[in-house]
């Protein structure tokens, strides 16, 4: 397994500002077969059950704690606390609202795919990129509209091929920054 590098809190130089500098980061960064499963015993959320968050539509992206905390999750390079973040919220608006069901599985799966390109898991990262770039795109034509979540899909979609298109130890600079 190849090494994982540490991811402070505080970020890398140009590293967007947090959206809730209030709200603390857990006490470590989840990479599987380095640290204890949050969830599991021993884990920093263990026996925890988090309530669902409310559905808030992606019109309203900045009145969406749990949204902007899988931004923050994103742009430090938590990858696997921005997924879960997000995928408690995708699971929310299932049903309610195809596109953004569709925008948040995408960023689901490029936080997913970051995550595995750091582990050296190449072909899932490959797999997880094509099936993100997809998802965007059909996010976009769903709400007819090229910004979703505050963010310019097109670009997003560009910016992940050129990131996470290649075999890496480390992703760098791939961040989220909503206009």
């Amino acid at each position: 397994m190849s090494s994982v590098p540490d991811r402070p809190v505080t970020g890398v130089p140009g590293a967007p500002p947090l959206f809730l500098p209030e709200v603390p980061f857990p006490p470590y960064r989840f990479v599987p077969g380095h640290a204890p499963h949050p969830f599991l015993p021993g884990g920093y959320a263990a026996g925890e059950r988090q309530e669902p968050p409310p559905y808030v539509s992606l019109d309203r992206w900045r009145a969406s704690p749990a949204y902007l905390r899988g931004l923050d999750f994103f742009n430090r390079a938590w990858w696997w606390e921005a997924h879960e973040t997000w995928e408690s919220l995708w699971h929310v608006c299932e049903g309610r609202d195809e596109a953004q069901h569709d925008f948040l599985k995408a960023l689901i799966q490029l936080a997913a795919c970051a995550l595995n390109r750091e582990r050296g898991n190449d072909a899932g990262s490959d797999r997880l990129l094509e099936s993100a770039t997809a998802a965007l795109e059909r996010a976009r034509q769903r709400a007819g509209a090229d910004v979703l979540g505050g963010l310019d899909v097109v670009g997003l979609a560009r910016e992940a091929r050129s990131r996470l298109g290649a075999p890496a130890p480390r992703v760098e600079g791939f961040w989220l920054r909503p206009a």
